[in-house]
């Protein structure tokens, strides 16, 4: 990689992505719409990558003709969490701008890194789920995501582009905020935010659905090794930790970190939301070596950690 183009590159798992990549003397270019991501995000590197605020739904991508990137880490989303009550949208951006993305990678001899879904699998009928599993789209972002793997493989068998699918587990980490406006409130940022606030978190169902959570600089330094090896013909890998953690456990490894104790209040479950979720990463780890380093423990007390510390500087 020498060249690239990050979508989404001012959210918090594309600007991961940029913290690793400006060590290894690479041109970034973000393309971002900043309707969840934010200049923050990449503020230390400012001076080091090239930014054009684009919404990749734009039919017109011919003012990013000068951009001629060897690797697009196609990370732009329009957010599960939203997709029932606004579907037109995430169409637009998980399918539209995931086609525009694929036609530009066409014209410009790109490689594609695409992150779906694990959620295409709906509630798994085994565990660990595989990259095997049946599909069960729970809500319109999961039918979208799983349009886009499509795109991948039909671009690749048709034109020869070169992409690898990795369906991601739930990322969590530092710079991960809550966007009301989106209806985007992560499991750890959410409760962490909450807690932070002495307010009363509120846990969705009794708090027993698990995810398997994954830190995401465990995500970005898998990432980057789909995008430098020899994958390239939109083969798909699940990008997980092969571990399960319920909301409760979540809530409470957050109170024994903050040490603040305040009892959560249960409500409804929400739509299409699932009760287990444990991933493998074995494809991953034998094709790309890739295991895990950070334990749900240690990524919490980052997040903590940094939460904290962007909260003194107000």
């Amino acid at each position: 990689m020498q060249n690239v183009v990050i979508t989404g590159g001012a959210g918090f798992i594309g600007s991961h992505l940029i913290e690793c990549l400006v060590n290894e003397d690479v041109k970034i270019t973000i393309l971002d719409d900043f309707t969840n991501g934010s200049r923050k995000n990449f503020e230390s590197y400012k001076d080091q990558v090239e930014v054009i605020e684009f919404d990749i739904s734009n039919s017109n991508w011919d003012h990013l003709s000068h951009l001629n990137p060897d690797t697009i880490f196609h990370l732009a989303v329009h957010p599960r969490s939203f997709s029932l009550q606004d579907p037109k949208r995430n169409m637009e951006v998980n399918v539209l701008g995931t086609l525009n993305v694929f036609e530009f990678a066409r014209k410009k001899n790109s490689k594609v890194i695409y992150t779906s879904n694990s959620g295409i699998c709906g509630d798994p009928k085994f565990f660990p789920v595989t990259e095997d599993h049946p599909i069960d789209c729970k809500t319109p972002y999961d039918a979208n995501k799983l349009i886009g793997e499509h795109y991948a493989k039909i671009f690749f068998k048709i034109y020869g582009v070169p992409s690898v699918i990795f369906r991601l587990a739930t990322v969590y980490g530092e710079r991960q905020t809550v966007n009301i406006k989106l209806g985007w409130k992560p499991i750890i940022a959410n409760l962490v935010q909450t807690v932070e606030n002495n307010q009363i978190p509120i846990i969705n169902w009794d708090g027993e659905q698990t995810r398997d959570l994954i830190y995401v600089k465990d995500v970005v330094n898998c990432l980057i090794l789909g995008a430098k090896s020899k994958v390239k013909n939109a083969e798909m890998f699940l990008l997980s930790t092969n571990k399960e953690t319920s909301v409760n456990e979540a809530y409470k490894i957050i109170c024994e970190i903050t040490g603040k104790k305040i009892t959560p209040k249960y409500q409804e479950k929400l739509p299409g939301d699932l009760r287990r979720m444990i991933l493998s990463y074995e494809k991953a780890k034998n094709a790309f070596g890739y295991v895990p380093k950070y334990t749900v423990h240690e990524g919490i007390r980052r997040y903590i950690e940094w939460y904290r510390a962007q909260n003194s500087l107000r």
